[in-house]
């Protein structure tokens, strides 16, 4: 009975009560007040009856429909995340999913049910499944909440053997997202996992119920709505109890949109498996326009799990000390090293402090501060030191420029400010000067000008900026923005022009010079002479451990197509870790592999 009649008989009854102690108070014989209370009782009734069906008919009529008609939703399959060739970085695959329909379990069932798919194996133990039901209980009885996904073939095979004898239970085919390669461009696409609290309130108006998958890091992330589609579903009638007697009316869901990238999956594979075993990063640009051919942080994770449930030992290595999820290539800040002495070199030839002409002598120390070298390089030409590193070279230049050409030099390559990727989270870096002293309670030094010179002193760089620098060189002094998406769906997203750093052609050529001699005759001439690259190896001082390893460089030396960086955290001596890692990389540019 509904609260609105059982209401109605109590008020029926009462009025009929009160009747009743009336004609007694007043001696009415006994059948005819029976007689009035009943006629009276049946004439409310009949009012009432009226009044809900002549009135408010509509209203029921509109209730009873809602009643025993429901609509089950039916997800979306997710947009693709594709390289410049197609190759799928993120799809989906169909997968066997375990769903419970609340309203379909009888009440004193629910212990038996729980136990049989602990036994199963589709929770670890009772208390896990409790909590599941808990959960369950949050939406309504006919609504089918997921309770398991990427089921191993055992789970499957067990449930299939006793799903008649688990009430409210279903097995339904759906898309699920897949990431081929795993751990490539981990840190670029993104992982999904379900919807938070807080994540919920925020999309309110976006159609998200709990449970529904979310976009939690990269691509996934950045491009959830348009990734996400539009989801469909069924109408259907149920009965009483909410079990589902027929499907009325069906609603196919529309996929996501397509995101194409500017990476190249086997530049990118070439930089990983090049990172591995190490903790570090890699970034490929085209250097004619920006384009991202590859970017590289390790160590990486595998997205197919952290989509999945993350035991306790995947999370404790994910907070841990590697810490995996920090994207080194766009957000490690790092002290260059000696790829800084580029920056130096094209101020001091900027300025005019370095002639044709123009040599330096090098006896291992210069003002307190020693050369890499300790019996010293002896005198240089500027492609000589630039060739074989000389920290004395690069100390003289930095203070004949003065730290303030110096310091603006290292932002006009764009250092000390973000790059502008457009979907990738980034640090800005450091360009330290007297100002930046200053508003740290520090006193500018020559010592740190000096140190600043050759890449030391407070700078910090990303890899990626490192990327545009010596793509800069290698286009003939053009500060690139790099450009991670070519397109979604339909939309393109078309590279932005480069901007004139405004070096004079001489500058450029010399530094080419150098730079082609660190691979001829230099820290890195250990490198395959037919790749013809060009590039500067960096060894950065550390105070929390061994020396960070840098090389950045383009080839063909003359006629870039590549401009790479490479950093190693800890890896000692940029010609000896980080130069083979870019040479690896250029290889697999220059001469594509089968994917």
């Amino acid at each position: 009975m509904t609260p609105l009649a059982l209401t109605l008989l109590v008020v029926s009854l009462v009025v009929g009560a009160a009747l009743c102690a009336a004609g007694i108070y007043l001696r009415v014989p006994r059948m005819a007040m029976l007689r009035g209370a009943l006629l009276l009782i049946f004439i409310i009734f009949l009012l009432r009856l009226a009044y809900w069906q002549l009135l408010q008919g509509d209203y029921w009529q509109q209730m009873s429909v809602y009643n025993h008609l429901r609509w089950v939703r039916s997800p979306a399959p997710r947009g693709l995340i594709v390289d410049r060739q197609g190759y799928p970085l993120a799809t989906n695959k169909p997968a066997l999913s375990v769903w419970l329909v609340s309203g379909e379990v009888p009440r004193d069932d629910w212990d038996t049910l729980l136990e049989r798919l602990v036994a199963i194996g589709l929770f670890p133990d009772l208390k896990a499944a409790r909590a599941q039901l808990e959960y369950c209980h949050r939406f309504p009885g006919y609504q089918p909440v997921r309770i398991g996904s990427r089921l191993t073939l055992e789970i499957v095979s067990r449930l299939e053997e006793e799903l008649a004898f688990l009430p409210g239970v279903y097995l339904k085919i759906e898309p699920i997202r897949h990431y081929p390669g795993a751990s490539t461009a981990a840190h670029i696409v993104g992982y999904l996992r379900e919807i938070n609290a807080e994540e919920l309130a925020a999309h309110a108006n976006a159609g998200y119920r709990l449970g529904d998958l979310f976009g939690k890091a990269g691509l996934e992330r950045e491009f959830e709505s348009e990734l996400r589609g539009m989801e469909g579903g069924e109408q259907v009638e149920v009965d009483a109890r909410g079990r589902v007697l027929r499907t009325l009316s069906t609603k196919p869901s529309v996929p996501g949109e397509t995101i194409t990238l500017t990476l190249d999956v086997a530049i990118q594979r070439a930089a990983e498996q090049g990172l591995h075993g190490h903790r570090g990063a890699a970034v490929v640009l085209d250097p004619a326009n920006g384009d991202i051919l590859a970017l590289a942080s390790a160590p990486a994770y595998d997205l197919n799990v952290l989509s999945g449930k993350v035991s306790r030992q995947m999370l404790a290595w994910l907070h841990g000390s590697q810490m995996p999820e920090i994207n080194r290539a766009t957000r490690g800040r790092y002290p260059p090293g000696s790829v800084f002495k580029i920056v130096t070199a094209a101020a001091a030839l900027e300025a005019g402090e370095v002639q044709p002409n123009t040599y330096y002598y090098c006896d291992g120390v210069y003002h307190g501060i020693h050369c890499w070298k300790r019996s010293g390089h002896g005198a240089l030409s500027l492609t000589e030191a630039i060739a074989h590193s000389c920290n004395v070279a690069f100390m003289k230049q930095a203070e004949a420029v003065g730290i303030a050409r110096l310091s603006a030099m290292g932002r006009r390559f764009g250092f000390g400010a973000t790059t502008g990727i457009d979907v990738l989270r980034e640090s800005q870096g450091t360009v330290p000067d007297p100002e930046w002293a200053k508003a740290h309670g520090q006193h500018w030094r020559v010592g740190d000008t000096l140190q600043t010179g050759i890449g030391q002193s407070a700078l910090e760089v990303t890899p990626l900026q490192s990327a545009r620098l010596i793509a800069a060189i290698a286009n003939g002094g053009k500060l690139v923005h790099p450009r991670l998406v070519r397109s979604v769906g339909d939309r393109q997203y078309p590279a932005t022009e480069p901007e004139l750093i405004g070096l004079k052609p001489e500058t450029v050529r010399r530094i080419t010079r150098g730079l082609r001699a660190v691979v001829g005759e230099g820290t890195a001439r250990q490198l395959d002479p037919a790749l013809r690259i060009a590039g500067k190896t960096g060894t950065a001082q550390n105070p929390g451990g061994e020396d960070h390893a840098w090389f950045v460089g383009y080839a063909p030396a003359h006629a870039p197509r590549v401009a790479v960086a490479v950093l190693v955290e800890h890896g000692g001596h940029g010609g000896a870790m980080a130069a083979p890692i870019v040479e690896s990389i250029i290889r697999a540019a220059l001469q594509p592999t089968n994917r």
